[in-house]
């Protein structure tokens, strides 16, 4: 965001608070602040409009906060792209991950669930399934071994087919 903002003021102080000022402003307004089209496009909005305001108070000519304008367009145009790019991507991720765990035998599924979505260390969650540790150890590493496989075979296809 500081390399953003300095494309614009050209002066390490002014980016520095800019910066400083939108981050303090998303603390302050987070519940407030709509970020449906992603942290990064708000980030990058709101340094750019405080950079062109900070250029508007300093009296720079109009032309150039002008052509500063359309270019940050097109920097914003990019972005949301990208940003809509890695969302598709974390959903067909997400997919692949619970279309892999749904292959895992049913204990193995449910050991592993109990481990990384509930978040249960292994003691607790032998104590509950009455199995050993070691057990449950050896279910969670086949079940990790299983979803990395998949999971490297499912972002081959996204990267070279775009699935």
């Amino acid at each position: 965001m500081y390399f953003h903002a300095l494309r614009f003021v050209q002066n390490d102080e002014d980016a520095e608070d800019i910066v400083a000022d939108v981050f303090c402003d998303l603390w302050k307004r987070i519940d407030e602040i709509d970020l449906d089209s992603g942290i990064t496009t708000y980030l990058y909005r709101a340094v750019s409009t405080r950079a062109l305001n900070c250029l508007r108070h300093k009296n720079i000519s109009p032309v150039r906060i002008e052509a500063l304008e359309a270019v940050n367009e097109k920097r914003m145009e990019f972005v949301a792209k990208e940003n809509l790019d890695d969302e598709i991507y974390s959903k067909e991720i997400r997919r692949g991950i619970r279309d892999a765990m749904k292959l895992l035998p049913d204990k193995c599924r449910e050991v592993f669930m109990l481990s990384y979505i509930n978040g249960l260390k292994s003691r607790e969650i032998a104590d509950a399934m009455n199995i050993s540790v070691r057990t449950v150890e050896a279910h969670i590493y086949k079940a990790l071994r299983f979803l990395r496989a998949r999971l490297k075979y499912l972002s081959l296809l996204i990267i070279f087919f775009d699935v």
